[in-house]
C-alpha cells in the first residue's frame, strides 16, 4: 500500500483530532459526567473526584509509560490501543449506569474514568510523535487549531441534547453523549491507516524520577515551558469557579448548557486563528492567550452577576483564552523537539505539570472556603504571571 501524500495525512490527522476532541466535550468530566452521577444520586464526593482524575490521570503515567514503550518502533500501534481503552470505557459506563444501584454505578465511572486517563496518557504522548512525523513545521498549529474549530461547531449540539433534557429527556440525553463519545473514538482506528510512524529503537533508557528531572533542567527550553505551563493551567483550574459563580445566582438549573455552549463557541470562534498564530509564534499565542484569560477573571470577580450571564460571557472569554495558551504550548513542545526526543520532552513534561494539578487541586479546594470568589482573582494573578514568564521562552522557529 502506498503511503499517503502529506496533504492526505493532514486530512486524516485533522479527521482523528476532530473526533476525538468531540469526544471529550461529550463525555467532558467538567459537565457531562458530575451531572450524570448527580441524576443517578451518586455521593458528592465521587463527583468531586472526576476532574483531578480525568486530568491529572492522563498526565502523571506518561514518564513512566515512555519508558516502558520506548523500544516500541511503531508509535501508531501504541496509539491504537489507546484509543480503545478510551472508546471501551466510555462505552461500558452506559451498562454500569443503566444497571447498577448509585452508588456501585458511580464507583464504576471513576474506576473506569481512571482506565481511560491512562489510554489517554498514551494517545497524547504517541500522537505527539505522529503529528511531528506526518506534518512538518508551520502546520503543525494550523492542525490543532482547525480539529479544535470543526469539534467545537459539533459540540454545540451537545449543548443541545442538555437543553433538551431539562424538558423531559432526562438522563437518556447523557448516556447518548457518552455512547456517541465511545463510537467516536472507535471511528479513528480506520482513519489512521496510512499514518506511517515508525522510530529507531532508543537504547540505554534511563528510567526513574532521577531521569525524568534532568530532562527538564538540562533542556533550557522545556524547562521554561513546564514553569509556565504549571502557572498557565490556571485557565483550566479556574473554570470551575465560573460556574459555582453562576450557581449562587438566579436560574442556575438552567445555566449548564450555556456553559456547554460557550466553550464549544470559544472553539469555533478561535481555534483556526489561534493555530495560525502557533505556527507563526507559538510563544505569541501562549502570551496572548494568557490575557484574555486574565481580562475573563478579572470580568468575572468584579463585575455584578446581571442575571446570571456575567460568569456565563466571561466562560466564553476563558475558553478562548485557553485555547490559545492549548494550541500554544502544543505546538511550541512539536517544534522545540526532534523525532528522538519529542516523545521524551512530553512525558516529563506532562508528568511534572500532572502532579503540580494535583498539588494545586487540593490546595484551592481547602483555600475556596475561605477564599469563596476572591480565588479567581487569585488565579488571574497566577496566569499574569505565566504570561509574563514566556519572555524566557526562546523562539521556536
Amino acid at each position: 500500500m502506498p503511503t499517503p501524500s502529506e496533504s492526505a495525512r493532514f486530512v486524516r490527522l485533522i479527521i482523528i483530532s476532530t473526533c476525538t476532541k468531540l469526544a471529550d466535550i461529550l463525555m467532558s468530566a467538567k459537565t457531562t459526567l458530575p451531572w450524570l452521577l448527580s441524576s443517578i444520586g451518586a455521593p458528592g464526593w465521587m463527583i468531586s473526584t472526576l476532574v483531578p482524575i480525568r486530568e491529572a490521570g492522563s498526565l502523571i503515567p506518561q514518564w513512566p509509560v515512555r519508558q516502558s514503550t520506548s523500544d516500541i518502533r511503531n508509535r501508531l500501534k501504541l496509539w491504537r490501543y489507546g484509543i480503545v481503552a478510551q472508546g471501551l470505557c466510555i462505552g461500558l459506563m452506559v451498562p454500569a449506569v443503566l444497571i447498577l444501584p448509585a452508588f456501585a454505578a458511580g464507583l464504576t465511572v471513576i474506576i473506569l474514568l481512571a482506565l481511560m486517563s491512562i489510554g489517554r496518557s498514551l494517545c497524547s504522548l504517541t500522537m505527539k510523535d505522529i503529528q511531528g512525523h506526518n506534518v512538518s513545521k508551520g502546520k503543525r498549529g494550523r492542525l490543532n487549531g482547525t480539529a479544535t474549530t470543526v469539534s467545537g461547531l459539533l459540540s454545540f449540539l451537545s449543548a443541545a441534547m442538555l437543553l433538551l433534557g431539562q424538558q423531559g429527556l432526562g438522563d437518556t440525553a447523557l448516556l447518548v453523549m457518552l455512547t456517541i463519545a465511545s463510537v467516536l473514538f472507535l471511528v479513528t482506528l480506520p482513519v489512521s491507516s496510512g499514518l506511517a510512524s515508525e522510530f529507531d529503537k532508543q537504547e540505554d533508557q534511563q528510567e526513574g524520577l532521577s531521569e525524568l528531572v534532568n530532562t527538564v533542567q538540562n533542556d533550557t527550553a522545556l524547562k521554561h515551558l513546564v514553569i509556565s505551563r504549571c502557572l498557565l493551567l490556571h485557565g483550566a483550574l479556574v473554570a470551575p469557579y465560573f460556574v459555582s459563580v453562576s450557581m449562587n445566582g438566579s436560574d442556575s438549573n438552567f445555566s449548564l448548557p450555556f456553559f456547554i455552549a460557550a466553550s464549544a463557541a470559544a472553539s469555533f470562534i478561535s481555534s483556526y486563528l489561534w493555530g495560525k498564530l502557533s505556527d507563526d509564534s507559538a510563544v505569541r499565542s501562549l502570551q496572548y492567550g494568557s490575557m484574555i484569560c486574565v481580562v475573563a477573571c478579572v470580568g468575572v470577580a468584579l463585575l455584578p452577576l446581571y442575571n446570571g450571564w456575567t460568569p456565563i460571557i466571561g466562560f466564553l472569554i476563558l475558553n478562548i483564552g485557553y485555547a490559545g495558551i492549548r494550541n500554544g504550548r502544543k505546538t511550541y513542545v512539536l517544534d522545540i523537539a526532534e523525532d528522538d526526543k519529542r516523545s521524551q520532552y512530553v512525558a516529563a513534561g506532562n508528568t511534572i505539570v500532572g502532579v503540580v494539578l494535583l498539588l494545586l487541586g487540593g490546595i484551592y479546594a481547602l483555600a475556596y472556603a475561605w477564599l469563596d470568589s476572591f480565588i479567581i482573582t487569585l488565579m488571574a494573578v497566577a496566569l499574569a504571571l505565566g504570561g509574563i514568564h514566556t519572555v524566557q521562552l526562546k523562539r521556536e522557529k
